[in-house]
């Protein structure tokens, strides 16, 4: 055992204790992040939502959708929700607001779509209407038990999305799908897409170790009876909330499906820059002090953890040896190969294509991202959060 003291001498006097210390934390730090990309989010491409754990039969599916006057949602993307390869399934419409002209074309189209149900709500100035109510109206006018909820600004990537989600419903009473942002050109589309796509990386990898705390508005799925059972959503003072808060509250280990399919994937729409993807980002934030401590801690620890092994690495490479320096050069490009490989195996089980270069760059400099943005939040507090 004296092999331990005597390594520890030469490496001390050779480097110094806070060289030492240094190198400790560096490997420390590098087995930090494997755990993270190579144990907690290596469980997407491995997960499998298994037909033999079948509960129940699917009878039916509702999609609910909140609107005011949106014709382009109506004429581009509910013909292809209309033309789902599912036996049985209704879109309920709730308008809020909406003019007398748009509610006499959605009346119209339900000649085209029998199964197309048209809710409205009129707006009173004094009383505003929440996407929590429109929502839950349009839950209560539904008439299956299976709910799912979606946006405006989403849209099916196959004819096959329902029969994905509703084999989910067969498995569980809350689901959790993928929805990523639409590809376009540009490097905002890839810091939206990259943005979006880890940030799902964390919510699904922690629903797949039976640890859900949230899903995505634009896809996700929950029973009637589990709604009314919770009455309904929470945190009403809150225009916000509906896919993380509430799936905190009613998704556990065993009633949660997690849906993962290409054919089960939805497209966000972007509509705008990197100042409307910040903004949105920084509203959404808001509900993030809410979440349960394990999934705040997993956050905070992962990013954390990368900032500071960049740190201690920068600081290696410039005052260590030339021996330390070329070591923790391959310390840095082994870590950044194999994040690479681990997010491909990911991306090809959520579909997301050219997206590599993108990732490694939201890799280097997302840590420092997120602290501006969590300052910008204490400083400046995003509005319309509260009602």
């Amino acid at each position: 055992m004296q092999i331990i003291p005597d390594t520890y001498e030469m490496l001390s006097t050779r480097y110094g204790t806070w060289g030492l210390l240094l190198m400790v934390t560096i490997l420390a730090l590098f087995a930090l992040q494997l755990y993270y990309y190579l144990g907690c989010y290596s469980s997407i491409p491995k997960f499998r939502n298994r037909a033999k754990n079948r509960k129940r039969e699917v009878d039916g599916i509702s999609v609910v959708v909140v609107m005011g006057n949106d014709r382009w949602y109506v004429e581009n993307v509910l013909p292809r929700l209309m033309k789902q390869k599912f036996r049985a399934f209704e879109v309920v419409i709730v308008t809020v607001g909406a003019e007398a002209e748009f509610l006499d074309e959605l009346e119209m189209l339900k000649h085209r779509y029998p199964n197309l149900t048209a809710t409205k709500i009129d707006e009173d100035p004094r009383f505003p209407i929440s996407n929590k109510m429109a929502y839950n109206v349009g839950i209560k006018a539904a008439s299956y038990e299976n709910i799912i909820l979606t946006t405006t600004e989403a849209m099916p990537t196959s004819d096959r999305w329902l029969e994905c989600m509703g084999r989910g419903f067969s498995t569980g009473e809350v689901l959790i799908a993928y929805c990523g942002m639409e590809q376009r050109k540009g490097f905002a589309n890839k810091v939206m897409r990259s943005d979006r796509f880890m940030m799902s990386v964390r919510y699904l990898s922690s629903a797949i170790k039976g640890k859900p705390f949230r899903g995505i508005i634009h896809n996700m799925g929950f029973t009637k009876s589990i709604y009314f059972a919770h009455k309904g959503f929470d945190y009403l003072n809150m225009n916000l909330g509906e896919d993380d808060l509430f799936i905190k509250r009613i998704a556990t280990a065993n009633n949660t499906s997690i849906v993962l399919h290409p054919h089960a994937t939805m497209r966000q729409v972007p509509w705008g820059g990197l100042q409307w993807w910040s903004e949105r980002q920084r509203f959404y934030a808001s509900t993030f002090r809410f979440y349960p401590d394990y999934a705040k801690n997993a956050r905070e620890w992962e990013t954390g953890s990368r900032l500071l092994f960049f740190l201690a690495a920068i600081t290696a490479m410039v005052i260590m040896p030339l021996e330390i320096q070329i070591a923790t050069l391959a310390i840095f490009i082994i870590r950044l190969v194999l994040v690479r490989f681990s997010m491909w195996r990911v991306r090809q089980r959520l579909n997301e294509r050219r997206l590599g270069w993108a990732l490694t760059l939201y890799d280097l400099y997302s840590p420092v991202s997120d602290i501006v943005n969590y300052l910008h939040r204490l400083v400046r507090p995003a509005p319309g959060v509260w009602r």
